[in-house]
């Protein structure tokens, strides 16, 4: 348990796992909230909503990456998995703090994957950008943008090419196969998760 936005204890996280499993071969960073559910329309929300948001989802990923750094460079190599959103890559005219948090995730994941590499530690560090699963927070999202639940789920299920929203094992699977040996070479991608929706 750990609060993201306490640079003392993600450091405090990190440290105790390495003490008690002697290693740390994987971390993904997967905290993150919609809002307060004030206005994110660029001239009505407030300096407070934008930072609480930036604070959990973009300061947060990055305590994490920072924390994991140093264990995984000892142990010669690891895997980061930094979950962003389609949010990061393309407009958001009512959600401009959560899409502006969630396209800088994106950026820190590239930048931490080129530091790490150039650095010879063997850390890979990859984005995730989900579309919409209806979780607690993605239903939040459609509610805000539609009003109620079953409209939002309906209008969004219209955009996803392959006709259905995704699942939390949908994200699930993407992260393991991002964490595993089987993406060695691949480090700063972005894998879309979403069911042909940004496409």
């Amino acid at each position: 348990v750990c609060d993201v936005t306490d640079h003392s204890q993600a450091e405090a996280s990190v440290a105790g796992f390495f003490e008690e499993h002697g290693c740390i071969d994987i971390l993904v960073n997967n905290a993150g909230v919609f809002g307060t559910g004030g206005s994110q329309n660029i001239e009505d929300m407030t300096l407070e909503e934008w930072r609480f948001v930036q604070e959990i989802n973009l300061e947060g990923v990055f305590l994490g990456c920072q924390a994991a750094i140093k264990p995984m460079k000892v142990r010669g190599g690891g895997s980061i998995v930094n979950i962003s959103s389609i949010a990061g890559l393309r407009g958001t005219r009512d959600l401009t703090a959560y899409g502006a948090s969630k396209g800088g995730v994106r950026q820190l994941t590239k930048s931490v994957a080129v530091h790490c590499g150039k650095a010879g530690y063997r850390i890979r560090c990859n984005s995730i950008h989900p579309g919409m699963v209806p979780t607690p927070l993605g239903e939040d999202v459609l509610v805000h943008g539609w009003g109620d639940l079953e409209t939002g789920i309906a209008n969004r299920t219209k955009a996803v090419p392959l006709g259905e929203l995704g699942t939390p094992d949908d994200v699930a699977w993407a992260a393991l196969f991002l964490a595993s040996d089987e993406s060695r070479h691949v480090t700063g991608s972005e894998l879309i998760v979403d069911g042909g929706a940004v496409a």
